[in-house]
């Protein structure tokens, strides 16, 4: 008799575990997905995904054929669309990645991109977007990286680059930008690494790269700058590679520049430097790894010295 009143007890409970097991299922199958991404971000990068049209292109040899946006769907959270990445706890955009996404046509002034207002890392680079830069790009307050290479952008760098002053990272690269890269610049005071290499960029060394402590990191290779280089540059106390080839720098090489502890990695070849030069003294820090002099109108031997 205890024995069937025991087996009862336990077929009894078994059923309420199954019970309650299947009533918590139907809570879950019946419970909405939560989105984590806001309406009004969702809408913003809807738009600018169709503020452009996907179509592979040629660019410096390379076929560009990412068409992230095409993977984008409107019915699902867009933290999850490809290339975007939000804030886990406000469900802001804070990173769009969009390199090599096969976007064509112009950045407009108004462009739905400059709503996402919270977003800390931007990369285009790799798309064709021929136009002008607009000035709008200085809204985006809250960046920290900003990677603009081989956008097909030409004119000027606009000046409202400026404000983005907790910008750390900026790369302008294989674009036709031309003049003078803007005094407001000269704002950037986080910037620690600036890539402006392959443009058609004039005129002296921007001297309000001086300005900027914190930069370690310093190419403008491949541009039209000329003159001669400041005499101050040991200011930028934190460099650790400074890559200048292949423009029209003039004059001699200033001794402060071999004076920054910090410095790795210095590129001068293919300018206009000339006067007598001394490879004992200008390769003496203890730092510097790779000093590559070539090409160059200087009074007596140069060449490339690689040290590890």
């Amino acid at each position: 008799m205890m024995h069937s009143c025991n087996q009862r007890r336990m077929i009894t409970w078994s059923l309420l575990c199954l019970i309650f097991s299947l009533f918590n299922s139907i809570l879950v199958f019946a419970s909405p997905v939560r989105n984590l991404c806001p309406p009004d971000q969702k809408d913003a990068l809807w738009e600018f995904k169709n503020e452009f049209y996907v179509q592979e292109f040629y660019t410096y040899g390379m076929v560009v054929v990412d068409k992230k946006t095409e993977r984008w769907r409107n019915n699902t959270d867009c933290c999850s669309w490809d290339g975007v990445s939000c804030d886990s706890k406000t469900g802001k955009v804070v990173e769009l990645d969009l390199m090599v996404g096969s976007l064509n046509g112009p950045l407009r002034s108004n462009s739905s991109l400059f709503r996402l207002q919270h977003r800390q890392s931007l990369d285009l680079g790799y798309n064709n977007l021929s136009g002008i830069l607009p000035d709008s790009i200085g809204n985006l307050k809250h960046l920290r990286v900003l990677s603009l290479g081989a956008c097909n952008f030409f004119g000027k760098v606009p000046s409202s680059l400026g404000n983005l002053s907790y910008l750390t990272d900026l790369d302008l690269s294989v674009n036709d930008f031309t003049g003078e890269l803007p005094d407001s610049m000269g704002n950037l005071k986080r910037l620690t690494e600036l890539q402006i290499v392959a443009t058609k960029l004039s005129g002296n060394f921007p001297l309000m790269l001086l300005n900027l402590s914190e930069l370690t990191g310093i190419d403008l290779r491949s541009n039209q700058f000329e003159g001669v280089l400041p005499s101050n540059m040991s200011s930028l106390s934190k460099l650790e590679s400074f890559r200048i080839s292949d423009n029209s720098f003039s004059g001699s090489i200033p001794s402060s520049l071999f004076m920054i502890p910090s410095l790795i990695r210095l590129r001068l070849e293919r300018n206009d430097f000339s006067g007598p030069l001394d490879i004992g003294n200008v390769s003496s820090p203890s730092q510097l790894g790779v000093l590559s002099l070539g090409e160059n109108n200087f009074d007596g031997p140069s060449r490339d010295l690689y040290r590890n």
